[in-house]
């Protein structure tokens, strides 16, 4: 191809002006990974809508549901089977290079999994029919003419028996295993019959040249188009690089062989063919932010020789995991799609500057799922153009848990799978499930879903007094949407049904890493102190903030003694310069392992380190700590914060704020969980304030806050299994034993502070834990971004008065005692009734006892 360097800069223009990037030093793509943060999926921002100048691959379908991938043996209630879609664009948009009379396509996939005998060689190669995409002048003999809606579909016909002995059906009216089975496409968009040419061919459905020879009976029965890490190529076949080659298991067959050598810019496939693509990397290690890796990991990572840093490639074929970890919609993906066609990715804008696979994986490709909401759509390319289309996920994907005590607002799984028109969508239970577990009302409408975008209408869910843990019931849900402004395209399918289940969660006890009961679970909630430019100090009007300005000193301690500077009303929260650098008013974590700390347990019980390295998140998810041990094991990356002496019980505070519980995993705020947006009669026992603030005045969003949390014992009851000093690493609602808090990203908007609470009952009421007396997190994110502020104890360990028996309250215990000091017994002034002298006059009497009467009714 004729490279041309630009300027030394690495960045090359090839013969066609396609981008194409030489990166030859070792540099990282750090910068490219924090900018690519920023690239949420579409979701209202501007659209800048050109139709691409080349052919673009739209969707690929590689795992139906069933047993098998092909059509033998397919499960008889499945719509589609796998299939791949690509968009041709109309002639005036044809980039000049391309022979629009006569255009030669073919689709490759080329083999990514480490662990194959494969790697790095072609699975199979489709040559499309040749196109012509210029209908005026008459269609070019031997060429088909562009369908109108400018797609094409490559899928399997049905086959008789098995092992196939015969195509279903005559030469006239093949089956095609998309949308149910269809014999044609009513001439919207074509179907390109991959096995077409399989006894005695077809005429209703055009036929793929394959090299790839279909192998009957295997691969008619397991599938072509395979689960995995592989690269999908679209490429001009009349390119000057352009070599034509075989699948591994038929390489004889052509002079190139199978390797296209996607690696080496010097041989094999030459760049100046590629028209699209992307690679699918199911490696359970993939990080989309990393790609392409700029040396070997050492871990054998799919994809990373086929596409490494360097290769001609490995900028232009952008990686997607095919494991989504991202709320809100987890799961293994069952095919993948482009998401707005007319909407550039990085490698076909103007400049030649920013090709970035890292923005394109996240910004320009979203799973399919076989329960939706996005579903297979075969025929169906997305345009910015295109109506507003409610899609509402199916029964297996509406799923929530809400916790007892609380109303929780979980969101109904929908997307406007359409384009760049916004649609209001709401969410109406029409059965009413079982009121003895829960009751389910209509919630908020969700508004201005915007194309390729997720929605989430809510329910109110408030669970029965009586519900136990685990109970369930299942709740039918009808979507409806209407557009959002007046005058756009209608919506399509502006209805749709589902139910969702909601489970009861109450657990008392944590996990082992076995999945056995373990020690005591806590309830962690996270609330934002949103930004607010009337306002200087936000904290100091929001409601634990005025409670502590009230109750300071009594029943709240402070850790710091930093409370009168954080309620000052001239205080700036946004201020990081004033937070971080003026007043010193963060707490930070070590950054180097020299100074990772450990502390001894308590007599019998494990130190810090090893309390770290035993838990049950450690585990069965090594990752998530194992970057905060130092190398000898003899540190880990906390800080040990000594907080006043916290009774873990009956805390006096809860709030009438809008909060956001962790789930068993630690995640916090998925809007699809009823843990999310609760209102809660909860009461907690320790608040932590941390700062969103960096030194240089931006805000941070809080998802790099991950970190666990441990507690130290201080006092415990007669017969308690814990110790003075014994470590306690927290489980967060059920789940295992230490597990961290994976996002704090809580707020809609800016956030200049987050409170975290606990709700601590379960470790006295499981453990017999009386108090603690030290907090200590544990950074697991690498970043240290957790930037405490302050801890209050909301439930400080002091005896009120009248509580001889310092338990928290005034009751029939203490009477008994302030009956003997009344009586007599005891006097003059024994400890136990000095506390009872109420008027301080040395004696118990009646004026005492008119004043523990309104203490103790008052308790009562």
């Amino acid at each position: 191809s004729n490279h041309m360097d630009l300027h030394g800069t690495g960045l090359m223009l090839n013969s066609k002006g396609v981008k194409i990037r030489r990166c030859a030093d070792s540099r990282t793509l750090s910068s490219c990974c924090v900018a690519a943060l920023m690239v949420s999926v579409f979701a209202g921002a501007a659209v800048h809508a050109q139709i691409p100048t080349h052919p673009v691959i739209t969707e690929v379908y590689t795992d139906p549901p069933g047993a098998n991938d092909g059509p033998v043996g397919h499960d008889p209630g499945n719509m589609h089977q796998e299939y791949i879609e690509i968009y041709l664009p109309p002639a005036a948009f044809l980039d000049a290079s391309l022979n629009k009379e006569a255009l030669k396509l073919a689709f490759y996939e080329v083999e990514g999994d480490s662990s194959s005998s494969g790697t790095g060689l072609v699975n199979y190669r489709f040559d499309l029919p040749t196109f012509d995409l210029n209908s005026a002048n008459g269609i070019t003999p031997g060429a088909l003419p562009r369908p109108p809606s400018g797609v094409v579909v490559l899928g399997w016909l049905d086959y008789v028996g098995d092992p196939p002995t015969a195509l279903a059906g005559g030469v006239n009216s093949r089956v095609a295993l998309i949308h149910g089975g269809i014999t044609n496409t009513g001439g919207e968009y074509l179907f390109v019959a991959i096995n077409g040419n399989h006894f005695g061919g077809t005429n209703n459905f055009p036929t793929v040249v394959a090299e790839s020879k279909i192998d009957v009976p295997s691969e008619t029965r397991s599938g072509v188009i395979q689960n995995g890490s592989a690269a999908y190529l679209l490429v001009n076949r009349d390119a000057a690089g352009y070599l034509e080659y075989c699948d591994d298991q038929h390489a004889v067959d052509c002079a190139s062989g199978a390797n296209p050598m996607l690696a080496n810019e010097f041989a094999g496939l030459g760049v100046d063919s590629l028209l699209d693509g992307y690679a699918c990397n199911d490696d359970s290690l993939f990080d989309v932010l990393s790609q392409p890796y700029d040396a070997p990991t050492g871990d054998d990572l799919d994809l990373e020789t086929v596409l490494p840093l360097g290769g001609p490639f490995s900028l232009l074929i952008p990686q997607v995991p095919e494991r989504d970890g991202n709320r809100p919609v987890p799961g293994v993906a069952n095919g993948y799609a482009r998401r707005l066609v007319d909407v550039l990715k990085s490698t076909e804008n103007a400049s030649a500057f920013d090709d970035d696979p890292v923005e394109d994986a996240l910004s320009a490709y979203r799973h399919v799922r076989n329960a939706g909401p996005y579903f297979p759509t075969p025929g169906q390319a997305v345009l910015t153009s295109s109506p507003p289309q409610l899609s509402v996920a199916g029964p297996i994907e509406q799923f929530t848990e809400v916790l007892s005590a609380t109303t929780g607002r979980p969101g109904v799984l929908i997307v406007n799978s359409g384009g760049a028109f916004g649609l209001d969508a709401t969410a109406e239970p029409v059965t009413s499930g079982d009121q003895a577990v829960a009751t389910v009302e209509a919630g908020l409408v969700a508004t201005n879903v915007v194309g390729q975008a997720f929605g989430f209408p809510t329910l109110e869910v408030t669970p029965s007094p009586d519900a136990v843990h685990g109970a369930q019931t299942q709740v039918d849900v009808v979507v409806m949407a209407e557009n959002t402004n007046f005058g756009d395209p209608i919506v399509i399918t502006p209805t749709g049904n589902t139910s969702t289940t909601v489970t009861i969660l109450n657990p008392v006890s944590g996990l082992n890493a076995a999945g056995q009961p373990f020690e005591a679970t806590i309830f962690v909630a996270a609330e934002a102190i949103p930004e607010d430019a009337l306002v200087t100090n936000e904290f100091a009007d929001s409601n634990l903030g005025l409670y502590i300005s009230a109750n300071l000193g009594g029943v709240v301690l402070e850790t710091f003694d930093r409370t009168v500077l954080l309620l000052n009303p001239a205080l700036d929260m946004s201020l990081g310069s004033t937070i971080h650098t003026a007043l010193l008013l963060v707490e930070i974590f070590p950054e180097i392992e020299s100074d990772f700390i450990n502390l001894p347990g308590g007599v019998g019980t494990p130190d810090l380190v090893t309390t770290v390295l035993q838990s049950a998140e450690q585990a069965v998810a090594p990752a998530t700590y194992t970057g905060s041990i130092n190398l000898g094991q003899t540190g880990v990356k906390a800080i040990a914060f000594d907080i006043p002496e916290t009774r873990t019980y009956n805390g006096p505070y809860a709030t009438p704020d809008r909060l956001h519980f962790a789930d068993a995993k630690g995640f916090i705020a998925d809007p699809r969980s009823g843990l999310t947006n609760v209102s809660t009669s909860r009461t907690f026992e320790l608040a932590i304030l941390e700062t969103n603030t960096r030194p240089d005045d931006t805000l941070e969003s809080g998802a790099t806050d991950d970190f666990g949390m441990l507690v130290r014992v201080k006092q415990t009851e007669a017969g308690s299994p814990m110790v003075e000093g014994q470590f306690v690493f927290l489980s967060m609602s059920g789940g295992f034993q230490g597990a961290d808090i994976d996002t704090l990203e809580i707020s809609p908007g800016a956030a200049v502070a987050t409170i975290i609470y606990l709700d601590l009952d379960n470790l006295h009421d499981q453990l017999g834990i009386i108090s603690i007396d030290q907090f200590i997190p544990i950074d697991s994110s690498g970043n240290g971004e957790l930037d405490i502020m302050e801890i209050y104890s909301l439930n400080p360990f002091q005896c009120l008065p009248a509580d001889n028996d310092c338990d928290g309250d005034i009751d029939l215990a203490d009477y008994d005692i302030f009956q003997s000091c009344v009586s007599g017994v005891g006097q003059p002034a024994t400890p136990q009734c000095v506390l009872y002298d109420f008027d301080g006059d040395q004696d118990v009497d009646l004026i005492d006892f008119s004043t523990f009467t309104q203490l103790f009714t008052g308790s009562l």
